[in-house]
């Protein structure tokens, strides 16, 4: 018999390409249900031919602080219903405190918050971490376990590294174009978006012929900024991409950035992962984030200082030779991050749980 696995989600569909992807993945091998607050109005990363079935709980669309405050606990009476064998729940970011949920837990952490000041926000990850139906808690670094363990005494057997994955069919090596272009991609949250405008103003000082792109939604200060600078015409904004039309776009840059201008001391950035299996080399700030560039040798890391940036930036475009051996060593770390092989671990994961609970 087919094992049960549910889940909970606030909305769907959802930004997380990640979740997505495992959903649609593990309900080849599973019987999955998704059980969702509401719909989201905009349906951005839809997952394609999926297997799942995603049951709504409230029919209309109400404001995002209600629906993600109380869809988990509506949840919660459906998913003991259809009696799962396992419940995969995402974050501690989320709603869902397992008050009534009478199945093990396995918790995916894909990028916590680790708010120390915050005794509330402390005391509710703390019940969910270690709550007693919590069977395992996977995570996609190191970095995220030892805070794990050592702020939470979360036992270190618990928690399971499986890193994100890259899809290697979808992003494959090319040559690097002619063109002097830099490609950013990903959330533009303040700890990114104002170290960007910096570097992309340094860089032009010196090269006015270089061209950014910029994926995402930018803010309107963003632009702005460079419009007031006279940098706007440098700068190419296709707005927010859906991710499976990302290599469109990275065929067409030189160089790779990561702008991040502080250490946030927790997550996997799957877009350094996709930036090298595209066979790009990166420039990256020295923060946490960055492992994967440092471990690859992928890449240049720069201190965050936007004028050191830049001049690495314009090093690797000029450099073809030192670009080239960059993306070469990229795409060769970026085979240890096949998506397969990810989605084999989750699924050997969940079997091995099923039989210890039997």
């Amino acid at each position: 018999m087919m094992l049960k696995i549910a889940t909970a989600v606030s909305t769907y569909p959802f930004y997380n390409f990640r979740y997505l992807k495992f959903l649609s993945e593990l309900s080849k091998y599973f019987t999955l249900y998704v059980f969702a607050g509401s719909k989201l109005k905009q349906f951005r990363m839809l997952s394609k031919n999926t297997h799942y079935q995603v049951y709504y709980l409230i029919p209309i669309i109400f404001p995002r602080r209600i629906r993600y405050f109380f869809s988990g606990l509506l949840s919660q009476p459906l998913i003991n219903l259809v009696k799962p064998n396992i419940c995969w729940l995402f974050d501690t970011s989320g709603p869902m405190l397992p008050l009534t949920i009478n199945c093990p837990l396995i918790l995916d952490i894909d990028d916590p918050v680790f708010n120390y000041k915050n005794k509330l926000a402390m005391i509710k990850d703390l019940y969910i971490l270690r709550h007693r139906r919590v069977i395992k808690i996977v995570v996609p670094t190191d970095i995220i376990k030892e805070k794990f363990v050592k702020y939470y005494g979360v036992q270190q057997d618990i928690v399971e590294v499986i890193p994100n994955g890259v899809d290697l069919e979808l992003f494959k090596p090319t040559r690097l174009p002619e063109e002097d272009t830099v490609l950013y991609y990903g959330t533009l949250a303040l700890h990114r978006s104002r170290f960007l405008l910096k570097v992309m103003e340094e860089t032009l000082k010196h090269r006015k012929d270089v061209k950014f792109i910029v994926i995402g939604d930018a803010p309107t200060w963003f632009k702005e900024y460079l419009t007031m600078k006279n940098l706007i015409s440098n700068v190419i904004f296709p707005g927010f991409i859906e991710h499976d039309n990302l290599p469109e776009w990275t065929v067409k840059a030189k160089v790779c950035i990561f702008t991040q201008d502080i250490s946030l001391g927790r997550g996997f950035s799957l877009k350094l992962i996709e930036y090298m299996a595209s066979g790009r080399p990166i420039v990256a700030t020295d923060v946490d984030e960055s492992w994967p560039v440092k471990e690859s040798g992928a890449g240049i890391i720069t201190s965050i200082d936007p004028k050191i940036f830049a001049e690495n930036i314009i090093k690797l475009l000029e450099d073809r030779k030192l670009a080239e051996e960059l993306a070469r060593k990229g795409v060769e770390y970026a085979r240890r991050f096949d998506w397969n092989k990810i989605v084999k671990k989750y699924i050997e994961l969940i079997i091995e749980i099923s039989k210890q609970r039997k």
